[in-house]
């Protein structure tokens, strides 16, 4: 068993954190890639709950090895029938050494209360005291031709704390046994005895054969090292050392937490490869949300559509005669629709980025959730765009500015008007009465100077002040259409990246936490 102890806690805390990994990835890998690792921590969970006082030994293997003869032998009493060709096991029998705290675990097994015997009695005394915790299986044959009694042998397989795997002399070399079951138990390998049964059909020669033999097939399933005991249930040769075995593991109480470090283990470094670099919390910020967003404006000719509305702003200011615009009717209906390609693009440059460095499948997911919207996206923007014109505001005071405009030109040709007149007058001999005047100049000649001067002074001043203010105006335009373009971005391409980075993250913590304590994921 491994040193230090195990700790039941700290395992039950590295099953809740591969349960949050399970949690953070399940959106992105199919339900089949986890439905193992599921099953795992539901068990796990469950196990450690159950008294780890007790320890749970399966006898497993094939027909006719021997697994109930062995029982027996352990047990030192008849408790399963034994048979040699046929399986006569169809339901798991269970041994009990001590009975406090087993029935839970028994009920958890679903092993029949039928099929339950306890062990100990007064009449031992304290002799079955070293086995005292043991939970001893007799599993049906995994070969049955019965196929209930193979499911229900590798039911308890994929549960029970610690496997003696009983092979006899003629099939302790069966394909099935090493490809279908050991060679897949290399992270069990601590919790895993290999009995070659019956050896009193053998020579003591034949016997180190055999053992010798097992030893190379068991370090090509990946099971070097392991405890091999040679053993006869007719003689009893090596049953005392598998009892004492047995013993040692019972004492030490760790063969159940040893068995859930292993499944755990190779849980964790299945799913390792998903993980890579750590991300920044802020691995999509300010500097991709304004790159996305400046595509999106160019994908949706922003310009454009700003310069229309500061051309709207300078016609409504305008003045007749000024060369300020080319006068034209311009509506909402002049936003352009964005361009599907260039949208595109744009999402997938930012896709790149914000995942750039991630293992897979995370790439793959990033591009998945920014692309997600990607065929609604330019009519999203185009009526972004509309919605974020600039609203159309009466201009009280070029209004005025326009009515001091009309005003100073009426002066001006009132007071030109009345000099004609008194010209024409004149010039006829008609009597034409001297206009007043003001100071010794003429009232139409004062409207004249005065109108002309006004005029010349809105030329001067309001025409360059409502070109400045057109071009205010086209720049507050495109600030609040670049604004709705964002904001779009951030809705539906920001916010769905930025839900699978945080997902990812998530992952990448709970499976450190799922980790064995001396590993560090970097």
């Amino acid at each position: 068993m491994t040193s230090p102890p195990l700790s039941p806690g700290t395992l039950a805390d590295r099953f809740e954190a591969l349960g949050r990994f399970l949690r953070a990835v399940e959106r992105h890998l199919p339900a089949e890639a986890l439905a193992d690792a599921r099953t795992l921590v539901a068990q796990g969970a469950t196990r450690l709950r159950l008294s780890t006082e007790q320890t749970v030994v399966a006898l497993a293997g094939s027909t006719g090895v021997g697994k109930s003869s062995l029982f027996n032998a352990l047990a030192r009493m008849e408790l399963s029938a034994p048979g040699h060709l046929r399986p006569t096991t169809a339901d798991a029998h269970a041994c009990v050494w001590g009975q406090d705290g087993a029935d839970e675990l028994l009920a958890w097994l679903r092993i029949d209360p039928t099929r339950r015997f306890a062990r100990e009695s007064v009449l031992d005394a304290e002799d079955e005291a070293p086995l005292r915790g043991l939970v001893l299986l007799d599993l049906p044959d995994m070969d049955s031709v019965v196929v209930e009694h193979r499911v229900e042998s590798d039911r308890l397989v994929d549960v029970v704390d610690l496997l003696v795997w009983v092979l006899d002399p003629q099939k302790y070399a069966d394909v099935s046994v090493h490809e279908g079951y050991l060679r897949h138990m290399g992270a069990f390998r601590d919790v895993t005895v290999v009995v070659l049964n019956q050896v009193d059909r053998l020579t003591p020669a034949d016997t180190a054969r055999c053992l010798a033999d097992l030893a190379l097939l068991l370090e090509a399933d990946g099971l070097p090292g392991v405890p091999v005991v040679a053993t006869s249930a007719v003689t009893g040769d090596g049953v005392g050392e598998l009892r004492t075995l047995l013993e040692k593991v019972v004492s030490g109480r760790q063969a159940a937490l040893v068995r859930l470090e292993g499944e755990l283990d190779a849980a964790v470094a299945a799913f390792t490869p998903l993980v890579g670099p750590d991300i920044a919390e802020d691995a999509v910020g300010r500097d991709l949300i304004g790159d996305l967003a400046d595509e999106f404006a160019a994908a949706s000719g922003v310009s454009a559509v700003a310069s229309e509305d500061g051309r709207v702003y300078a016609q409504r200011v305008a003045l007749p005669g000024w060369p300020l615009v080319r006068r034209r009717r311009v509506t909402r209906s002049n936003v352009p629709s964005a361009q599907p390609a260039a949208v595109g693009v744009a999402i997938r440059h930012l896709a790149d980025r914000a995942a750039a460095g991630l293992p897979p499948p995370w790439p793959e997911r990033v591009r998945a959730a920014a692309g997600a919207g990607g065929s609604t996206l330019p009519d999203e923007l185009g009526r972004a765009l509309s919605d974020a014109r600039l609203p159309r505001r009466r201009q009280w005071g070029w209004r005025v500015l326009r009515a001091l405009w009309w005003l100073a030109l009426a002066a001006v040709i009132g007071g030109a008007g009345w000099l004609a007149w008194r010209l024409v007058g004149e010039a006829r001999g008609q009597p034409v009465a001297e206009p007043p005047s003001v100071g010794g100049v003429w009232v139409p000649l004062l409207m004249i100077a005065a109108g002309g001067l006004v005029a010349v002074l809105i030329l001067l001043v309001g025409r360059p002040l409502a070109v400045a203010r057109a071009r205010r105006a086209r720049g507050r335009a495109e600030r609040r259409l670049v604004d709705a373009t964002a904001s779009v971005a951030r809705d539906n391409v920001i916010a769905p990246v930025r839900g699978v980075l945080r997902d990812y993250a998530d992952a990448r913590v709970a499976l450190a936490a799922a980790s064995p304590p001396s590993e560090i994921h970097h």
